[in-house]
């Protein structure tokens, strides 16, 4: 492993698999897709943590709300998320080192903390990076996914709150194709993904659930490429 971007020690050696939520727009779906992939990890018995590098503490903030709905379900798998800043990020993933998967939420507007980033997902084994089929959307991850891919990172578009029907989903599709990898399963616009948040709870958590088997799909994607 290189020294970190802007200088410095160089980064941790760890069995830890890391994956990144990472993407330079806010509202496509990150802190979502984490705590899912979260649950999902715990219920496969798979030791596992989340970090927060959101100043909003979006995922934390809902592993506190799980920590107090597991009080009255205790059959809810427990999920742990730590906090911290994206230039901390190598002592962090020393703290870590003892799990066996990392899975990282970060906050919009990567390009203030670019150096970090990229070194970051550099060293991560897969970085999803979600997006709605909306023009802006697309405007904006396009060159971030550009520079992932510059410095090398195993990388993959999310399309996120999809609507298959649309025709803005068949040449959002058409796109993301054109500037890197797509991950081959589509999250739906579902009230069912995002309700349960506010119980500290995830899709996953039912078992009928609209949207857990999507969710679910995802998980055996992510968890195929990074070889858990």
């Amino acid at each position: 492993m290189g020294k970190k971007a802007n200088g410095g020690d160089p980064p941790p050696t760890s069995s830890c698999r890391i994956i990144i939520l990472g993407g330079s727009k806010g509202g496509c779906g990150r802190s979502t897709l984490a705590k899912n992939l979260l649950v999902l990890a715990g219920q496969a018995g798979i030791r596992a943590i989340g970090i927060d590098f959101d100043a909003q503490r979006t995922l934390a903030k809902w592993a506190r709300r799980r920590a107090a709905a597991r009080e009255k379900l205790p059959e809810v798998v427990a999920v742990e998320v730590i906090e911290g800043q994206v230039d901390q990020w190598q002592s962090i993933m020393r703290q870590v080192a003892e799990y066996r998967l990392a899975v990282i939420d970060t906050a919009p507007g990567v390009e203030h903390d670019m150096s970090d980033m990229l070194a970051l997902c550099k060293e991560a084994a897969l970085v999803l990076v979600p997006t709605s089929p909306a023009y802006d959307d697309l405007e904006s991850i396009v060159p971030w996914a550009a520079s992932l891919k510059k410095v090398g990172s195993h990388s993959a578009f999310v399309l996120n709150k999809s609507n298959r029907r649309t025709k803005s989903f068949a040449s959002a599709r058409s796109t993301l194709l054109k500037h890197g990898n797509l991950v081959p399963i589509e999250v739906p616009i579902l009230e069912d993904i995002a309700t349960p948040s506010s119980s500290g709870l995830a899709v996953v958590d039912f078992a009928k659930g609209k949207g857990a088997d999507v969710m679910a799909d995802l998980w055996r994607y992510a968890s195929r490429e990074v070889g858990l």
